[in-house]
């Protein structure tokens, strides 16, 4: 509902909605595609080791409208545009002998589009829409400078967090979103950092505790009830989608960051 008659409702578990084709677990007798923590799907160092991360991101990333056939395409298709100026970065930038890597990498075209597939009748049943999926891909010399400049990973880090909060509220806030974060190096405050995206917003504590920190912004016609959740990725499927979202981006670019000095030191494992 647009106008919730609380300040804290309860997203929908979407595993549930979603269970003819999603679950949690990478061993599934129906096929289902796994979504969870990126950490407990991605296998390191095994040949199909991004496989369930590369299945899930690319099957909702067509549910989003997006095909991309390619690692760059893949980057613009999250709304990052870094990727197009790696002047700074030889290792990422594409070159005659080193062009972006052609997508999927550890599945089929096939078995991707039977995911989709499957993934799209599901969603149309339950009627849950996949609007955006987007990430903040930051390359090293650019965090570098923000950690420079702050002296703060975690400062650093949740200016990121803010800029998506802020294009939720945007987009968004006429519909009264509840936005669900993972915990943040483990603070339980959040208000004056919220304050701070929509200063003029009326902000009411919901809850601060251990598990979670839950905040009502109101302004106008635009509200939005943000919960800064442990174990997040656990508990809601789009943060567990965001972090296998994330986990998926940078494996892609670091294979290519391995693949450019493998090249020129052989010798360095």
């Amino acid at each position: 509902s647009p106008h919730p008659t609380t300040h804290d409702p309860s997203p929908p578990t979407l595993w549930s909605l979603l269970t003819r084709a999603v679950c949690k677990t990478r061993s599934d007798k129906r096929s289902r595609i796994a979504v969870n923590d990126s950490k407990k799907l991605h296998t390191p160092g095994a040949a199909s080791g991004l496989r369930h991360l590369e299945l899930g991101v690319l099957a909702f990333t067509g549910l989003a409208g997006h095909r991309p056939t390619c690692v760059g395409a893949r980057l613009g298709a999250l709304g990052e545009n870094a990727h197009r100026q790696l002047n700074r970065l030889p290792w990422y930038a594409p070159t005659d002998d080193q062009p972006w890597q052609p997508l999927p990498t550890s599945c089929t075209t096939g078995e991707v589009a039977v995911a989709r597939g499957m993934l799209l009748k599901a969603a149309t049943h339950a009627n849950v829409k996949l609007i955006d999926l987007g990430a903040a891909v930051v390359f090293e010399d650019r965090f570098n400078e923000m950690v420079a400049a702050t002296r703060s990973k975690a400062a650093t880090s949740f200016t990121f967090v803010a800029r998506h909060l802020d294009t939720i509220w945007q987009r968004f806030g006429r519909n009264a979103p509840t936005v669900v974060v993972d915990r943040q190096s483990g603070r339980t405050h959040y208000r004056e950092m919220l304050s701070m995206i929509v200063p003029d917003a009326k902000m009411t504590v919901i809850e601060e505790s251990d598990r979670c920190s839950a905040y009502h912004m109101q302004h106008g016609d635009r509200a939005m009830t943000i919960r800064f959740e442990v174990d997040g990725d656990g508990n809601h499927l789009p943060v567990a989608l965001a972090s296998m979202v994330s986990k998926y981006t940078r494996e892609l670019l670091m294979a290519r960051f391995q693949a450019w000095f493998k090249q020129r030191l052989p010798d360095v494992q």
